[in-house]
């Protein structure tokens, strides 16, 4: 049920180029159409590639021939679009310097022969093969973009059709990196493992709250890493400033190909080797990284006091999740809003704060019954005054202020707290706050009674003291 929540979901995030031609746009969903959440790229039950063979070769073909004008075709030779997991391309293209018209250096591309090797070896699994081979075929597919465009980017007369198929590939390309087997055999000392531990698909949050996952912060700090060791052997090259970036693109084309042409190459041979050393080691530092946990994080680690104490919002944690992305009816009176634009973490802490609001109580199974705050909320609303709400309510009137005063409180803090760290993951606030949130620490005063003083949430500020901790 949840890989076909999961198809159903990716179906929707990817589509056709509206260039393409009516021919394409019909073999492009009767693709879709085919797919299901037992599909994968090495399946033999449930294939992917003969859908691709009897809807999308023909037609893909028909849009390449029926364009005259000069572009860069010969990327696409060697396979049909059905046989490109399976046959690595002929032909590659290569950033390399170019001088231009003005005497300026300018970034271009030199198409070689790719040199790579025509067939999958013993030790590669299948799932590797296909999947290194999209990738170049990806990087061709970009070039050859790039090569009906005119300098201002704008498709060359009659090329916006074939510029719609090739984007339309590259999109079906993104999305069949998806469909990988359950099971796959990794590369060196591991044996067959789950494929989504082996290769992780994409950032992954918290089950309980807004934080990433265990695995995805740790691959965060590999790609970090790599980057830095990458970065730290451009700057130890004897480089002019405006080789650098090209340089830099061939380092990127050499960790997505596993191999880069010699006759185009401004990375020298020593270099090139010491770049797959450490494209080799991050990757088998990426697969390590695989058997860390996926769903929880370093704060909601299983069997931890906080991971008891959010288990049971879970489901109302979810629930809120898809009532601020429009998709569920909310049960509160009172929706907290996440800030203007919005990432994905600050919706899923807008979720986490608004289900710890204690705002009602969190009932699985009964109806939802509103709180004092709400009722209140919703009696002023209509105008009622505080005498009329506590004759109704059959609560004192100093109860409907103070249930008033909670509330403005509680909203002012929730905003307070709303906008996050893209870095950290933590609330955005300003050096003053976190100052004197450590002073609290260092007068030995409780969480709860530090969110009082700097006017944030609890768990907001159990957040930033635990980072503060790891500092």
């Amino acid at each position: 049920m949840a890989r076909a929540r999961s198809l159903e979901h990716l179906l929707a995030i990817f589509a056709c180029d509206s260039r393409c031609s009516a021919a394409f746009k019909a073999g492009f969903e009767s693709v879709f159409s085919g797919l299901s959440a037992s599909s994968s790229l090495t399946s033999r039950r449930y294939p992917i590639w003969p859908l691709v063979r009897e809807h999308l070769d023909d037609v893909f073909n028909d849009c390449v021939e029926q364009y005259k004008g000069d572009w860069a075709k010969e990327l696409l030779a060697g396979a049909r679009l059905s046989e490109m997991a399976r046959r690595p391309p002929l032909f590659s293209a290569v950033p390399c310097p170019k001088p231009a018209a003005d005497g300026d250096a300018a970034s271009a591309a030199v198409i070689v022969g790719s040199g790579f090797v025509g067939t999958k070896t013993d030790c590669m699994p299948e799932i590797d093969w296909q999947l290194l081979n999209l990738e170049r075929w990806d990087s061709n597919l970009t070039f050859a973009l790039d090569s009906l465009l005119d300098p201002t980017g704008t498709p060359h007369p009659n090329a916006f059709a074939l510029c719609g198929a090739l984007e339309s590939v590259r999109e079906l390309f993104r999305l069949f990196r998806h469909f990988r087997p359950r099971l796959t055999k990794a590369l060196m000392q591991f044996d067959a493992l789950m494929d989504c531990r082996t290769r992780p698909q994409g950032v992954a949050y918290c089950e309980l709250c807004w934080r990433e996952s265990i695995r995805s912060k740790k691959l965060q700090e590999i790609d970090a890493k790599e980057g830095r060791e990458v970065g730290a052997l451009l700057r130890s090259d004897t480089l002019t400033e405006d080789k650098r970036e090209v340089w830099w693109a061939q380092a990127m084309l050499l960790k997505a190909n596993q191999y880069l042409p010699p006759t185009a190459a401004l990375i020298s041979k020593a270099d090139a080797a010491e770049l797959a050393r450490i494209f080799k080691r991050c990757r088998v530092d990426r697969m390590t990284a695989g058997n860390l946990s996926q769903r929880y994080c370093l704060i909601h680690k299983p069997g931890s006091s906080k991971y008891h104490a959010d288990l049971r919002y879970k489901g109302a944690f979810q629930r809120q999740i898809s009532v601020l992305m429009g998709l569920a009816r909310s049960d509160y009176a009172i929706d907290f809003q996440p800030p203007a634009a919005a990432d994905m973490q600050e919706v899923r802490k807008t979720a986490y704060d608004q289900v710890h609001s204690r705002l009602h109580a969190i009932a699985s199974k009964r109806a939802v019954s509103l709180g004092l705050r709400e009722k209140v909320w919703l009696m002023h609303g209509e105008g009622i005054s505080q005498s009329e709400m506590a004759r109704r309510l059959g609560v004192s009137r100093q109860a409907i202020s103070k249930a008033k005063k909670s509330l403005e409180a509680l909203i002012n803090t929730q905003h307070a707290g709303c906008y996050l760290n893209p870095l950290t993951g933590e609330a955005h606030v300003s050096e003053r706050t976190r100052n004197n949130i450590w002073d609290g620490l260092m007068r030995g005063l409780t969480v709860v009674a530090i969110a009082k003083e700097v006017g944030l949430g609890k768990d907001t500020v159990d957040g930033l003291v635990r980072l503060m901790d790891a500092r």
